[in-house]
């Protein structure tokens, strides 16, 4: 049974985490509107739009925002209980550090639990309506993303399997281009090269290439051409194939999507990536707790509840700064996605944990040995 105290603490700690994180997503929302006002009524968007458009963002922002909160919360909740001597009035009592704090930390892995189940049955459909509404309804587009344009794959309905190099589907061209049209057994009949492909007359014109016909006695037929017509009939939206965003996707089909383009021999080191960050982002809160804990109560009895608030702000943009470094890295190849999107989490908490084994050091950064007493 968790004793009337830690009671008193848990509920202190989850109604200012509650109020910081309405107040983060709400100046979030107030700044994004200013952003985005001029286009919504410059476009004569209705109203309903424009409320659907932030009220299915809200999900999106607080994955980002929730372990900001649980800083802020932590260091709030922590540095007043300090201010008012409730914290040695607890220990007076026989509570130590981590029955007082243990509540915190019990509630950050809680939030850190429900912001990835969040992340993986609200945000992905939240996502999708909410460029649904931007991009399609506001901007007029027929679709919304990026069309993928390198090493395509494509297994069409009438039976043919393209790879293209390149696709350029503003001028509706292909580069480096071979198909294979296949029988209804799924055998290579028919093979066609070219070094180019554009969109003619409602036909694909292909340029500098050979076609090959397959024999079933094993050899086979080639034809050298400069430009040719083939009766294929797959259209430029056939290749049109969209870059969802990572937001839209469950884990599950980021894992798929990865697994599939991986076979297709594409490089997927930055969607890793990805896939981590989307782990891995929000058990932050746990970090930031454990950080923001000693950083606290230390300094909150150094300078005061706002003195302990800068500390935790400060140590919280350095591992904000670190971790998208991390994120930065892994996208570019140096540091593989267990590093790129773990290795700052376990390495701050690393830190946390030597924090608060050395609570009852003076200084608020115990290594920190020769400095003045802050």
């Amino acid at each position: 049974m968790m004793s009337l105290l830690k009671w008193y603490v848990l509920k202190k700690f989850i109604w200012t985490y509650l109020v910081t994180a309405i107040g983060l997503i709400s100046i979030f929302l107030v700044i994004d509107f200013f952003e985005r006002f001029d286009e919504f009524f410059s476009r004569n968007a209705p109203t309903s739009d424009l409320l659907l458009f932030y009220w299915y963002r809200i999900p999106h922002i607080l994955f980002y925002m929730a372990p900001q909160a649980v800083l802020l919360a932590t260091a709030i909740t922590l540095s007043t209980l300090a201010r008012d001597n409730e914290v040695t009035a607890m220990r007076a009592c026989g509570i130590g550090i981590t029955g007082i704090t243990l509540p915190i930390i019990g509630a950050s892995v809680v939030i850190s639990l429900l912001v990835l189940a969040c992340s993986e049955y609200i945000r992905p459909e939240a996502s999708k309506r909410m460029n649904h509404i931007f991009y399609v309804k506001v901007r007029q587009k027929m679709h919304y993303g990026a069309v993928e344009t390198d090493q395509i794959w494509l297994k069409s309905k009438y039976g043919a399997i393209w790879n293209i190099d390149r696709y350029d589907p503003d001028q509706n061209q292909m580069f480096q281009v071979r198909i294979f049209l296949t029988d209804d057994h799924n055998v290579i009949q028919k093979r066609i090269d070219a070094k180019q492909a554009q969109w003619s007359e409602n036909k694909w014109l292909f340029k500098n290439g050979s076609y090959r016909i397959f024999k079933k006695d094993g050899l086979f037929q080639t034809e050298y051409f400069d430009e040719r017509f083939f009766p294929v009939q797959e259209v430029p939206e056939d290749f049109e194939k969209i870059r969802i965003k990572p937001e839209e996707l469950s884990l599950s089909e980021m894992y798929q999507s990865i697994q599939t383009k991986t076979t297709e021999g594409k490089d997927m080191t930055d969607k890793w990536v990805d896939l981590h960050f989307k782990i891995s982002y929000p058990f932050i809160s746990i970090v930031l707790a454990l950080l923001a804990i000693p950083l606290s109560l230390k300094s909150s009895r150094h300078g005061g509840a706002l003195f302990a608030l800068g500390v935790n702000l400060g140590m919280g943009f350095f591992f904000s700064f670190i971790y998208a470094m991390g994120i930065s890295l892994g996208h570019s190849g140096a540091f593989g996605p267990l590093l790129a999107a773990w290795g700052p989490n376990l390495l701050f908490m690393a830190l946390g944990f030597y924090l608060m084994l050395t609570l009852d050091s003076e200084y608020i950064l115990p290594w920190s040995v020769g400095n003045k007493r802050i």
